[in-house]
């Protein structure tokens, strides 16, 4: 049965005016006097008559006056009528709401898009009797929750996970495909961000299912976000200070001017700030370096915020931890100077080292590299200050040399061996008589094509390459080698065709490791594979401790719903979350091309018809589905019609 609703319930109020014909009649009636006249005995009867016929139209006429004043009352209220709760024994219905992080923006009145969200869920909720089957479930990119009535509007605030309206509707067409009502509605309460429809791969809908599209979200004026920030180089050098990257968006057609942005990280040294500010163009995006003074090693800790009050909070702040460290110095000994820089024996391991990489996989920072010549093998500098020695293809090291190199290894550096045409069985023999590798040297060089076949997966160095995609190790083939045969104290970590072509081992505080080929391309192509690079930089960040000491800092965004944006830290890794960027892009999307995209039917007659945002709070004048007002008028104007002329006769 339909009930009767009001689109401005205030007006009913207005209905209190009907007291003022009432007074009015109380205040002006006629009063009679009681005049001495003679003998009328025949007449009094008539006056009562005729008093009788007055008072009652007096009351009829002061009724239709009362009626007037609430029929223009409930003409101001407009009332229309609710078919909401008629029989629905033959219905389930789904209803959605989006919990992701754009779900945080608030309106002008404080209300966040995820309340609205809520609210119309409510609404959805109140339209059907006992008999409907209802669903109710959030959704984000994680995935879908379905809870029970009570547990679903207890939550009260939506998550941090990014839009992804494929899962969503997924998971409903699913629920759908198995019920058995012969009429179906979804219903989805979110603020139609674009960027979870841009994500979502949306599956076709069943053309049986009425697609209803609740708008909780509102067009953002001004909004200026944080989509990232990083520290490109975090290495302390004299003169340069480390410096915090940020990207900033402007998501408003107008500029934004004078943008303050803060970085405040802890560290070692105490708190760090720095501050600056910036101008962004309508729409557009804006990069700001911020520089730090650090001067003590250690993990910083903090984050990069935006000095702005905007819809949506969280974007404003960007969670950053990175480990402020000085560069590895690495010595390259190069045994065969070439003609040309290419043609030196340590040039593709200089380049290789030089490099500035990004790859946060690696845990690798920045080298320090001096390179010198030693054709001669006389004249080894200080040693002291360096992690790590490579020794590349050198000719001859002499009983002070060998001496000078187990006392750096011993008192915790690192020494790389390279072979090559000038390593002789003898050298390698004074090095493995010194305790400084990890086996005896073959015979001689191997002069025909290996293979490698097998490496150490749990070495720290060589583990990166246990996923194919970081390169193949087995991809790797040298004409000419020079193995050893390991010892007990030597640890193999990578093998061709049975040969023993990198060997380590520990020497007290230090190790030696051997590789039984030539750093550049005499022996095998492996500087022109795409290996090379991350396996000269492990190798080395492996001698010189930054593997083992730095402690692992993941920069993460935030895929689970326990997971929440901030800084933790968990067995020695310290995990960064932050939200997904694209949720700060709050740009909007038509429910039409979410139903387009869908395959679905949009119920829009329905969606205006109970949309709470849309139907009662739309422009003024606009029509509301199933409104009485015409009749209301029509009964006005007979009432009125009627109180004309029935005033005329009474006060005739």
């Amino acid at each position: 049965m339909a009930g009767l609703s009001f689109i401005h319930l205030g007006f009913l109020a207005a209905g209190l005016a009907v007291a003022v014909p009432l007074l009015i009649h109380l205040l002006f009636r006629q009063r009679t006097r009681n005049v001495p006249i003679g003998s009328i005995r025949f007449m009094l009867q008539v006056v009562r008559e005729h008093q009788r016929r007055r008072r009652v139209r007096q009351w009829l006429l002061l009724s239709l006056r009362a009626l007037a004043v609430l029929l223009l009352a409930l003409l101001f209220a407009r009332p229309y009528l609710d078919a909401s709760h008629e029989s629905d024994s033959d219905l389930e219905v789904v209803v959605l709401v989006d919990t992701s992080a754009s779900m945080h923006a608030r309106s002008g009145n404080d209300e966040s898009a995820f309340q609205r969200a809520q609210a119309l869920a409510q609404r959805e909720l109140s339209r059907w009797g006992d008999n409907v089957v209802v669903h109710l479930a959030y959704c984000d990119a994680e995935g879908v929750k379905e809870l029970a009535r009570d547990a679903f509007f207890a939550v009260q605030q939506p998550g941090w996970l990014a839009t992804d309206f494929g899962l969503a509707l997924s998971w409903a067409r699913d629920v759908l495909a198995t019920g058995n009502r012969s009429r179906q509605r979804l219903v989805l309460c979110t603020d139609l961000q674009r960027a979870g429809l841009e994500a979502s791969v949306i599956p076709p809908a069943d053309a049986r299912v009425a697609f209803v599209v609740r708008d909780a979200g509102e067009a953002v004026t001004a909004d200026v976000a944080m989509m990232q920030a990083s520290v490109p180089r975090s290495e302390i050098r004299p003169g340069e200070p480390i410096k915090v990257r940020a990207v900033l968006r402007n998501g408003a057609a107008l500029p934004a001017r004078q943008v303050q942005v803060e970085a405040r990280l802890r560290g070692p040294a105490g708190e760090l700030r720095s501050a600056a500010s910036i101008d962004i163009t309508g729409g557009g995006f804006a990069t700001l370096d911020l520089p730090l003074d650090v001067k003590v090693a250690g993990v910083y800790q903090g984050a990069v915020t935006i000095g702005t009050q905007d819809a949506l909070a969280w974007d404003n702040r960007w969670n950053l931890a990175f480990e402020a460290r000085p560069p590895d110095r690495v010595l390259l000994v190069d045994g065969q100077e070439g003609r040309s820089a290419f043609g030196n024996e340590t040039y593709f391991l200089e380049t290789a080292l030089r490099l500035r990489s990004n790859d946060s996989a690696e845990r690798v920072g920045a080298f320090e590299v001096e390179r010198m010549v030693w054709e001669d093998g006389e004249g080894f500098p200080s040693l002291n200050g360096f992690r790590a020695i490579v020794l590349a293809n050198v000719r001859r090291l002499s009983p002070l040399d060998v001496t000078r190199l187990s006392e750096f290894v011993r008192s915790g550096g690192s020494l790389v061996f390279f072979a090559g045409d000038q390593t002789t069985t003898e050298l390698l023999q004074r090095l493995a008589d010194a305790g400084l590798l990890g086996g005896d040297p073959a015979p001689e060089i191997f002069s025909h094509r290996l293979r490698a076949t097998r490496w150490d997966t749990e070495h720290p160095a060589l583990a990166l390459f246990n996923d194919p995609q970081r390169g193949d190790l087995r991809r790797l083939e040298f004409n000419r080698s020079f193995p050893l045969k390991p010892r007990e104290a030597g640890r193999v970590l990578l093998e061709a065709a049975g040969e023993a072509l990198m060997v380590e081992r520990s020497v007290e505080q230090g190790r030696v490791i051997y590789i039984g080929w030539t750093a550049d391309r005499e022996w095998s192509e492996w500087p022109r594979t795409r290996m090379f690079v991350p396996l000269t930089r492990q190798l080395l960040a492996y001698a010189t401790g930054a593997l083992a000491e730095r402690p692992r800092i993941d920069a993460l965004i935030a895929s689970r719903s326990e997971q929440q944006p901030g800084i933790e830290s968990v067995e020695g890794r310290i995990l960064v979350y932050n939200v997904d960027p694209r949720e700060a892009v709050l740009d909007r999307v038509g429910p039409e091309e979410l139903a387009n995209a869908a395959g679905a039917n949009l119920d829009d007659h329905d969606s205006r018809q109970q949309t709470e945002t849309a139907a009662l709070a739309s422009t003024a004048g606009a029509e509301r589905p199933r409104e009485i007002w015409q009749y209301l008028v029509w009964g006005l104007f007979l009432v009125l019609t009627v109180e004309l002329f029935l005033a005329g006769r009474v006060h005739a």
